[in-house]
């Protein structure tokens, strides 16, 4: 009977026991991972209401979002001083603009005040996602570094949760719809709890010499760098306008209440936070490169699925499906970037590569603001944005695998 349930556990469980210097940051950084995820949701989770309160149309809410996440490039500068001050400090400075940024825009009288604080919030999340991945890879034991991974991806994911759960709270009417925003507030304070426990990583104490950004951009490093970007673009294009605007085609458009929309998307995406998981134990047994692919085909077959049906079940299948895909993709392209690159450049090609994740989610954003959305429907429009998902998964292909890649041994004569 033990080994019976072992074997139907084994792909939710690491390849190997976690130290307790493992567990002590895996734990460190989900608590960042929690406050991000809920921070960075609520735009989306609440976007009925706030679009509203705004008095804006989806494609001018649409077109906001967009402009703000591209804003989010000011957060390339903190990747450069990843490489040469060290982790710790711009990842601290990035969590302090996510609960700054999440927490204002509750307070704002205009569209483009919200726009602002959105980019700074945005800048943060770009910083925090590219060096909570590098932390964790560099501090955790070889074998178990993408399951690690896991556990961030599914701190925003519980995250994003929490904000889904607080969207009752915006559907008040009046002014109601600030208050969702303004909860990010209560993360001030978890600054000092963080302040205390993110370490610096170990790697790069070893090797503190940062390199240049022509490296990455023309140099040795180039051809993985640009694939990689491009992987990110294409994927996050889909999945941002597919995320944005979820809560809007399942109330407004299939017509069903606040309550069941939650409950579905919670439901849904609780059922498929498994993903992270077993997204992590593949990547360490099986491999990251065929892992991701597989997680970016399931996240475009939910997706496209999601858009295009309207009984509640098919719509909760769809969900699940979804968001299985997009968790498990997480670990599997986490520690791919990371292992991808030296220790010189990581921290810059991991910032820039989340950069360019976000400038894809946003110009498909803006793109589909003003050109889609309004014109052609939602449903047509996540059509055109899951042909990008589909190359994404292609380029992959491209990319060498990386599975049990010692970080401190990468070198451009071992690429």
């Amino acid at each position: 009977m033990h080994r019976a349930i072992r074997r139907v556990l084994d792909p939710l469980l690491p390849v190997e026991h976690f130290t307790r210097n493992d567990r002590r940051i895996v734990f460190v950084i989900w608590v960042a991972g929690v406050v991000q995820g809920f921070a960075q949701s609520q735009a989306s989770a609440s976007l009925p209401f706030t679009r509203a309160g705004l008095g804006l149309s989806e494609g001018e809410v649409s077109l906001l979002l967009g402009i703000a996440r591209l804003a989010a490039f000011a957060a390339l500068p903190l990747g450069w001083l990843g490489d040469h001050r060290g982790r710790r400090k711009p990842f601290l400075w990035a969590m302090t603009l996510i609960v700054v940024g999440g927490s204002f825009a509750g307070l704002v009288s205009e569209a483009w005040q919200f726009g602002v604080f959105h980019a700074m919030l945005r800048t943060g999340t770009a910083v925090v996602s590219g060096l909570a991945v590098v932390l964790l890879a560099e501090n955790t034991s070889l074998r178990i570094r993408a399951y690690a991974i896991s556990f961030y991806g599914a701190a925003v994911s519980l995250g994003s949760g929490m904000a889904l759960m607080s969207i009752p709270l915006a559907d008040g009417g009046g002014e109601a719809w600030r208050i969702p925003h303004l909860l990010t507030g209560l993360a001030f304070l978890l600054l000092p709890f963080l302040i205390k426990n993110v370490p610096e990583s170990g790697i790069y104490l070893e090797q503190p010499e940062g390199g240049h950004w022509r490296e990455l951009i023309s140099g040795v490093w180039a051809s993985r760098f640009w694939v990689v970007v491009s992987i990110g673009f294409l994927a996050s294009a889909f999945g941002a306008v597919g995320a944005a605007f979820s809560t809007e085609w399942l109330i407004t458009q299939v017509g069903l209440s606040t309550g069941n929309t939650v409950i579905i998307l919670l439901v849904g995406g609780t059922l498929g936070g498994i993903g992270f998981f077993v997204g992590g134990h593949l990547a360490d047994a099986w491999g990251r490169r065929s892992t991701s692919v597989m997680s970016l085909l399931l996240a475009l077959a939910g997706g496209l699925t999601l858009y295009s049906v309207t009984s509640v079940p098919l719509i909760l299948l769809a969900v699940f499906i979804s968001a299985f895909g997009t968790f498990a993709f997480v670990p599997a392209a986490g520690s791919h970037r990371a292992e991808l690159f030296p220790t010189t450049l990581r921290s810059s090609a991991n910032i820039a590569a989340t950069n360019m994740a976000l400038a894809g989610s946003a110009l498909g954003l803006i793109i589909t603001g003003i050109y889609t959305i309004d014109t052609l429907g939602l449903r047509n429009t996540m059509l055109i944005l899951g042909i990008g998902v589909a190359i994404a998964a292609g380029l992959t292909l491209l990319l060498p695998e990386t599975r049990g890649q010692d970080l401190t041994a990468i070198s451009a004569d071992r690429r």
